[in-house]
């Protein structure tokens, strides 16, 4: 199954994104933006894709 989580690079969204692909495929979305360290997001983000195959990133903003 393909699950979308919004907001992936966020602490909760990627503690979730990682409990999924454990057996499902995950397609994170997320605008990076700087409400926070965005740098820390961007870390968030490669363990989520070195750790997972199953893992695509798309930076979009869904509120445009």
């Amino acid at each position: 199954m393909k699950i979308i989580v919004t907001g992936c690079a966020g602490f909760i969204g990627m503690h979730l994104c990682q409990k999924l692909l454990t057996k499902h495929e995950v397609i994170g979305i997320d605008n990076l933006n700087d409400y926070y360290n965005v740098n820390l997001k961007k870390k968030r983000l490669s363990i989520l894709k070195k750790k997972k195959k199953n893992f695509k990133f798309n930076k979009i903003d869904i509120n445009k």
